[in-house]
């Protein structure tokens, strides 16, 4: 495996190595290391060179605007299912049929917040039955239940003991949408993520660390 860096030299006493935001390899080095120095530290860090910048050009790619075409992929449920833009739909909007997102043509100038609406009004169908489930299994009680379309977070469980929910959680399998909502509920238990809160969440999930796994692929945009 090849890796190709671009070398800046300085009074700097170490050499560091440096993978930036779009995904370009930069070495950090003394004036008086040889090239034989800085390739020698490379060689030991190549695993972790490769890790980084394939994850950082994974997530630019993620963070690429939908253009809402025939084609695209969209999350649901675990999967991804295309887009088919058409002209000879029988209904107006956004619509799930046949294992396949259909768009009116005409409605493609609000597509995004067709797929915004759709992800928000499938999460109230599907999930609030889910929270119902564990709440009665981990005998807690809620206040409140919202679905918001959120950026950064995937659930919360606020001071008040309303569990809110990402309407795009709706985008992952069941198995890991039903960790999030166990994880939300016990912090009606213990607020904070201690030992104990870990527990509480391993008895109802046992392979709760591989669904966040699962989360962290995931991308929150539509």
């Amino acid at each position: 495996m090849t890796m190709n860096y671009e070398i800046t030299r300085s009074n700097r006493k170490t050499i560091a190595l440096k993978v930036t935001p779009d995904g370009k390899f930069e070495v950090a080095a003394p004036n008086e290391a040889t090239n034989e120095d800085i390739e020698n530290i490379v060689n030991k860090k190549k695993f972790w060179l490769y890790k980084t910048t394939n994850k950082i050009k994974e997530k630019a790619s993620k963070s690429l605007r939908k253009e809402f075409i025939s084609g695209e992929l969209f999350w649901y449920l675990g999967k991804r299912y295309r887009l088919d833009v058409s002209c000879d739909c029988e209904h107006r909007g956004l619509k799930f049929l046949h294992s396949k997102f259909v768009l009116n043509s005409e409605d493609r100038n609000k597509a995004e917040q067709l797929f915004k609406e759709f992800y928000k009004q499938k999460a109230k169908e599907k999930l609030e039955a889910q929270v119902i489930k564990y709440s009665k299994q981990m005998g807690v009680k809620y206040q409140e239940l919202k679905f918001l379309d959120m950026k950064k977070r995937w659930g919360s469980c606020t001071n008040e003991g309303n569990i809110i929910l990402n309407s795009h959680l709706i985008k992952a399998p069941m198995y890991v949408i039903d960790y999030v909502i166990v994880h939300e509920l016990a912090h009606l238990i213990e607020y904070n993520h201690s030992t104990r809160f870990w527990n509480i969440v391993r008895t109802q999930i046992s392979a709760y660390e591989e669904h966040k796994k699962w989360l962290d692929s995931l991308d929150i945009e539509v």
